[in-house]
């Protein structure tokens, strides 16, 4: 017997053995108020609520472990404030919506967006209260259907990152659904970055005679990553026919990630596709979380909206029964079944793993940036400084490949290839200027 089969052999039914209770990475997964975390979070722009979210009603929401209230007051304005109003701590999830912003249930005090007191009726000091007294309110920004709020310094707040692929004419953003899943956001942040999954479980529908990700995808593609500006991507390569289909996802800072088409087969040559989805998780508190998407939409798309958007949330959700979740799961049940906090120490990373790597690595040295009272990488004063995007599917012919396209050091090297020519000449770019020439 091999040395390896003899070490195999060392691990049949070691369960006895097998570490099984370690502890979380909380450097990495807090996001409460005061760990280094939970500030690292408070310098993006968080997604809240969808726009149609908010009626008549307050909108009550957990942000970063804070209880929130979102509303629309009468006057069409969009505020997010602390839900427990600042006088005697009713909610204001009770609250009444006024032209001016937001009345208390319980003793009628009126609070603008911004959290200022506009209305304190009985109260004979109200101008020397109102100059005293606030409820804390944090700014925000509509952008796809999807309300965001900035919770760090008030001092200092930053652009919200207008991505160079929110802006290709055309394209319409349509607000997407509320996927809850009971995990830590960095979970499901890490799965932007893991390819390898897509041709394991997202290709079990196609066994199950479910029509979801193109076929092509059962395909193993050769893997590589590269650090971008705003975070990490990946480049999946395969060989499809006589054409070359490099895949590509980003997660851009700890908030956000962009996907390419489900449906792309890598048949069709082309140097840069449509974008496809945006992704925004909120943190609600340590171990529950909340994703928010767009689908950017073609005025020319040939599938109906309504079958997309079916297979886009396919498994995105607890919304199907066990058993059918059990033989036909999706990334909600992968990412949550992690249990509420992955624990780092009890994995067992490969060399495909390279992505997970890198994004912790990334999210890590943003965190000890703020500690350090700098910016991290996704912070940005200026659009200006708002770096491009690198989502895409690249197809081209086989004979660009420097090598043999069934070697998969060659289609490895040709996706670092693609990454740095991407760098060099964002792909977005490139289909914002055919549009516009």
């Amino acid at each position: 017997m091999s040395d390896i089969g003899q070490a195999n052999q060392s691990l049949a039914y070691n369960g006895y053995y097998r570490k099984q209770t370690a502890d979380p990475d909380m450097f990495l997964c807090e996001v409460t108020r005061g760990t280094p975390g939970g500030e690292y979070h408070r310098r993006f722009w968080q997604p809240m609520c969808y726009e149609y979210e908010l009626g008549e009603v307050p909108l009550k929401i957990r942000a970063l472990g804070e209880d929130l209230v979102a509303f629309k007051d009468l006057s069409g304005r969009i505020g997010i404030l602390h839900l427990q109003c600042c006088h005697r701590n009713s909610s204001l999830e009770f609250g009444v919506l006024t032209e001016t912003g937001i009345r208390c249930c319980y003793h009628g005090r009126v609070f603008d967006v911004d959290g200022r007191i506009v209305e304190m009726p009985g109260e004979p000091a109200a101008h020397r209260l109102q100059n005293e007294a606030s409820q804390g309110g944090y700014p925000v920004h509509a952008f796809g259907g999807i309300v965001f709020a900035y919770m760090g310094p008030p001092e200092r707040i930053p652009v919200f990152p207008d991505l160079d692929r929110f802006n290709i004419p055309g394209i319409k953003h349509v607000p997407g659904t509320r996927l809850i899943l009971d995990c830590n956001w960095l979970q499901i942040k890490e799965n932007s970055v893991d390819p390898h999954h897509t041709n394991i479980l997202h290709v079990i529908p196609q066994v199950r005679g479910m029509d979801h990700f193109a076929e092509e995808f059962a395909n193993y593609p050769e893997l590589t990553w590269a650090e971008t500006p705003g975070g990490v991507i990946y480049l999946g390569v395969r060989r499809v026919g006589d054409n070359i289909w490099v895949r590509s996802a980003e997660a851009f800072g700890p908030t956000s990630h962009q996907i390419s088409s489900i449906f792309e087969t890598g048949q069709e040559r082309k140097q840069a596709s449509l974008p496809f989805m945006t992704f925004w998780t909120l943190p609600a508190d340590n171990d529950h979380s909340v994703n928010f998407f767009v689908s950017h939409v073609s005025e020319h798309e040939a599938m109906p909206f309504e079958k997309r958007r079916a297979l886009e949330v396919f498994g995105q959700s607890e919304d199907r029964p066990y058993r059918e979740r059990q033989l036909i799961p999706g990334d909600h049940d992968a990412q949550v079944s992690q249990g509420p906090i992955n624990v780092h120490a009890l994995e067992h990373l490969g060399t495909q793993d390279r992505g997970i790597a890198m994004y912790r690595r990334f999210i890590r040295r943003g965190i000890q940036a703020v500690q350090k009272g700098q910016d991290p990488k996704g912070f940005y004063m200026s659009q200006a400084d708002v770096p491009p995007t690198f989502a895409n599917d690249r197809v081209v012919d086989v004979s660009e490949l420097a090598g043999n396209a069934d070697d998969p050091a060659s289609l490895r090297s040709f996706g670092d290839k693609i990454a740095q020519d991407y760098f060099a000449h964002p792909p977005m770019q490139s289909l914002i200027e055919k549009a516009t020439a």
